[in-house]
């Protein structure tokens, strides 16, 4: 059954941005049909007949955006080209190693401009970035300048609001339940925010226009006046989920018409002071989106829908949800999903990815489907935002000393190389683990031998958690990676931090480092409280094993868990029958795990208003998280963490490595249908949060009288139809070997010709230090990483940010960074030296290359040592390609030459042009003692291990 579903999810051909992709389900149907493939470039293959004979005269144009680990590109496709797509801008900060990218588009009445609100998906898993954590840019379609406007925007579906002028609308949502909203207005052709209105509740859905600004508050659409002052205009049927102003003067909005199983989409439109209501929708599939000219667009299923007075209303018909639509309406874009999202140094030539886009032609009505190249701007073409911030913007003060780590655990230390298991090992553990059976002695290099579920035993009475719910948390939370994103399973990396710089709060920018501020969360459960220094919750050989022990990590992240449970039966709450054994059972401990819950001190307490699937902070027409395409996982900020935790353990994770899925798919209840039974968006609303079902205004406190807390039930009640957990392994199974995606050697070099005098590896510790195990061998010399420029003065702490280590290379290690221009020396240069204590004679020299982490054109810079030509210590630059390995292991000569005393190699990662996002990698050296004989092998030679 699930490899049906599988196939059936692979042909919706829509996007899922986070660092590996999961499959989903169109539902529980049968498969999607294929779809034609298309032109280069996701071209329209047969424009004239698909749309229509003008199709070169065309002025209309489509500008959408998408998220791989690269950043969040903005994409422009022009019908004259056949609607070929191109890359306008990517918008990333700067930040390499976060993982994918997510964010929302829209574009200005006058088809100039794009505004765009951008964050990594891991600020989906934190409440507070998701209300005020993403950044926003503005986007010149003619040029692809793009131009930062501000930081800290809510990372909502709804924001940014574009309407039939220039003027763009963004939120920031205020207080841990969105109590209040700030508005902020930006002229998009200055590329700058205007004003800041308070506004003193939750405001949602804002929509600019020539008469002022539109939104809902509290389930009623209102217009924003001076200094946030609200006017009440109109309350619809339903739960408003989009609101969309024209160009003469009237105002659109949908809404979600309460139906439980039987949903439907209404529209309406409000204009002279008159609220109509322009039809029904059969389902609530449906979306409304800007066309050319202040016109709207009313997209999907649209059948019951009649324009009656709303003339300028245009209706078209799609057959799967869109996503995005061309300025005159003739292409919808179905899904986009990017072909590798990987955030690890993968088999890509020069970090280039694939995005595989879906789209239907409003004319012909046909679906078509290709891939698209994604070429990234150069960080010359993006403007980021510098100096303070305006008044109302909450800027922050950046330390001029940052102090000293605020996280426990250090970034690059060698003594601290952290394991990536493959998706098999992360499996097996938590199999075990929720039977408390990981209890397997684990020995780390360093840390005496322990047992992961001795050290984090669970709490007495503990239920038994099924495996899929713990699985589902570990894959929205990490993807199931334990190291740095850089490194793929079987590779060693740096601790995996969520924000080990504090840089997170000034917008990502790796040019600040704000120890203060970090979020010091490591590993795959994200483990942070008890994480900093100086915390003592946990003692620091528990913090050392949680950053670098995937199990430890594992058996930590199970046990918070499982006291969320507990602190939910604290509080007298309960779903269904309350049996922990259903996975559905568990959404108000993830709830908790996420957001917190409050206990009873005399006034409200239970669930917070964050995660509520009634927060009109997610779209009321939304599908259950990954049960109707891959898209979803593009945009996750459309759902609460439970509903994706649920959608996760529903759907297993897929990965680009054999097997298909990284685990098991559940136990399904019987005449479940396969899926798993989720509450509706009301099932936590009630007397006891002061929300009303099934209300186009379901909590009007927007405070803490919104926490929820009782006992409730849906379906069944877990009588029969709800999902169990499924082991995938033997309870006294050992630990599975590690899937590689890169085959580990420790072989040492030898020489072909002549006598190997020295081989410096990147490390300088005889003991050899690396996790895979590699005999240390000697070494004959000293390598040394230096950062910033000029070295030595402050801007050197910024060139760590952006250094990593890898268990890759020679025996078993190497470091890398990302080419950078010139410009940015300051901050980003990483030198890597090589000295050697040689006498003096003829040697060749043979550098090292990982099979990956290294990608780029560099020069190393060979000096001969004192003694040289003239009495100098001449130099000798040798230029080569890094990314010659194919994926294997190489070595390359950097040529033959006479040596001095005190000889050296050179290697730095300034480029002229380069945009941050190729790989330099620093490994061993060798130097091969040949004297008076020339092999004929020069710069850039390869070269043959015997």
């Amino acid at each position: 059954m699930l490899a049906t579903r599988l196939r059936a999810l692979m042909s919706t051909l829509v996007l899922g941005a986070t660092v590996a992709v999961a499959p989903q389900a169109v539902s529980a149907a049968a498969p999607v049909a294929p779809v034609p493939d298309m032109g280069s470039q996701a071209s329209i293959a047969d424009p004239a007949t698909v749309l229509g004979p003008g199709w070169r005269r065309s002025s209309d144009l489509l500008v959408a955006g998408a998220g791989d680990t690269n950043g969040f590109h903005v994409y422009l496709a022009r019908e004259k080209d056949a609607f070929a797509w191109s890359t306008l801008a990517t918008l990333n900060d700067g930040q390499n190693g976060v993982g994918s990218w997510t964010g929302y588009v829209c574009l200005t009445g006058s088809g100039r401009y794009a505004a765009v609100v951008y964050a990594p998906v891991i600020a989906t898993n934190k409440p507070a970035r998701m209300l005020a954590g993403a950044y926003a840019a503005v986007v010149d379609v003619r040029t692809g300048k793009a131009r930062q406007v501000v930081r800290g925007v809510q990372l909502a579906y709804f924001n940014p609001a574009c309407g039939p002028g220039d003027r763009v609308l963004l939120t920031r949502a205020i207080g841990r339940d969105h109590e209040e909203t700030d508005l902020l207005t930006v002229d998009a052709a200055a590329a700058r925010v205007t004003e800041v209105r308070r506004i003193k509740a939750q405001f949602t859905t804002p929509a600019p226009a020539a008469d002022g600004d539109y939104g809902v508050v509290r389930g009623e659409l209102v217009r924003v006046g001076k200094g946030g002052r609200l006017t009440r205009l109109a309350t619809p049927g339903g739960q408003p989920y989009a609101v969309r102003a024209t160009a003469d003067g009237a105002v659109d909005l949908l809404t979600v018409k309460p139906g439980g199983e039987a949903e439907q989409s209404a529209a309406y439109r409000y204009r002279a002071g008159r609220l109509t209501h322009v039809g029904t929708s059969p389902g609530k599939q449906l979306e409304l989106l800007g066309l050319s000219g202040g016109r709207n667009a009313l997209i999907g299923e649209i059948d019951g829908l009649t324009k009656g007075s709303a003339k300028d209303l245009v209706l078209l018909r799609s057959s799967r949800p869109a996503r995005a639509v061309s300025r005159e309406g003739h292409l919808v874009v179905h899904g986009m999903r990017a072909e590798r999202q990987d955030a690890r140094t993968s088999k890509r030539v020069r970090g280039d990815g694939e995005l595989r886009v879906t789209v239907q032609a409003s004319r012909a009505g046909a679906v078509r489907s290709g891939l698209v190249r994604t070429e990234r701007r150069t960080a010359a073409d993006v403007t980021v935002l510098a100096g303070p911030v305006p008044a109302g913007m909450a800027a922050l003060a950046v330390p001029p000393d940052p102090g000293q780590p605020r996280c426990a655990i250090p970034r690059n230390n060698v003594y601290y190389q952290v394991f990536q298991p493959s998706a098999n090992q992360v499996e097996w553990a938590v199999d075990l683990a929720v039977n408390n059976l990981l209890r397997v002695d684990r020995t780390i290099p360093g840390i005496p031998t322990y047992k992961p579920q001795v050290m984090f035993s669970l709490p007495a009475g503990s239920p038994l958690v099924p495996a899929q719910l713990m699985l589902a948390i570990l894959a929205q939370e990490t993807n199931l990676a334990q190291a740095s994103w850089h490194a793929v399973p079987g590779d060693a990396g740096n601790p995996l931090v969520s924000d080990y710089y504090g840089s997170r709060p000034h917008g990502e920018n790796i040019k600040i480092i704000d120890y203060g501020e970090a979020d010091c969360g490591y590993g795959i459960s994200q483990v942070t409280d008890g994480m900093a220094s100086g915390q003592t919750s946990y003692s620091s050989e528990q913090q050392e094993v949680i950053a670098v022990d995937y199990m430890a990590n594992i058996a930590a992240g199970l046990k918070i868990l499982v006291q969320k449970w507990q602190e939910v039966q604290a509080t007298g709450s309960q779903v269904n029958n309350g049996d922990p054994r259903y996975i559905e059972n568990w959404f108000l401990a993830v709830w908790g795990y996420n957001s917190g819950i409050y206990q009873n001190t005399g006034g409200p307490y239970g669930v917070g208003w964050f995660n509520n699937p009634a927060n009109p902070d997610y779209p009321a027409n939304r599908t259950p998280f990954l049960r109707a395409s891959l898209d979803d996982a593009s945009h996750p900020a459309d759902w609460s963490y439970p509903e994706k935790i649920m959608g996760w353990a529903e759907t297993p994770q897929w990965q680009w490595i054999p097997p298909l899925t990284k685990y098991a798919e559940p136990n399904f209840g019987v005449g479940s249908g396969d899926v798993l039974q989720l509450p509706g968006r009301f099932q936590f609303c009630g007397s006891v949060n002061y929300c009303t079902p099934n209300a186009s205004n379901p909590c009007p406190s927007w405070n803490s009288n919104c926490w929820w807390h009782g006992t409730t039930s849906w379906g069944d009640g877990c009588a029969a139809k709800c999902a169990t957990g499924k082991l995938a392994h033997s309870l006294n199974a050992p630990e599975p070997p590690v899937i590689y995606v890169y085959s580990p050697s420790c072989a040492p070099f030898q020489a072909d010709i002549g006598t190997v005098a020295a081989v410096i590896d990147n490390l300088n510790n005889e003991s050899g230090v690396n996790r895979l195990g590699c005999a240390p061998q000697p070494r004959g010399g000293k390598f040394t990483l230096r950062t910033g420029s000029p070295f030595g003065s402050t801007a050197g702490l910024y060139g760590q940010v952006d250094l990593h280590q890898l268990g890759a290379g020679y025996l078993g290690h190497t470091w890398f960074t990302h080419s950078y221009d010139e410009a940015d020396a300051q901050h980003h240069r990483v030198l890597g030296t090589w000295t050697t204590d040689l006498p003096s004679d003829d040697y060749e020299i043979i550098v090292h290359l990982p099979s990956h982490g290294a990608n780029e054109q560099v020069k190393y810079v060979i000096s001969q040592g004192d003694g040289g030509a003239g009495g100098s210590d001449h130099q000798i630059v040798c230029e080569i390609d890094q990314n010659v390995t194919a994926y294997d292991d190489k070595w390359v000569s950097l040529g033959w030459t006479w040596l001095y005393p005190g000889a050296k190699v050179q290697l730095d990662n300034i480029v002229d042009g380069a945009d941050g996002t190729v790989d330099v990698a620093y490994d061993a050296i060798a130097f091969v003692n040949v004297p008076g004989y020339a092999n004929g092998r020069s710069c850039g030679s390869p070269y043959p291990m015997s």
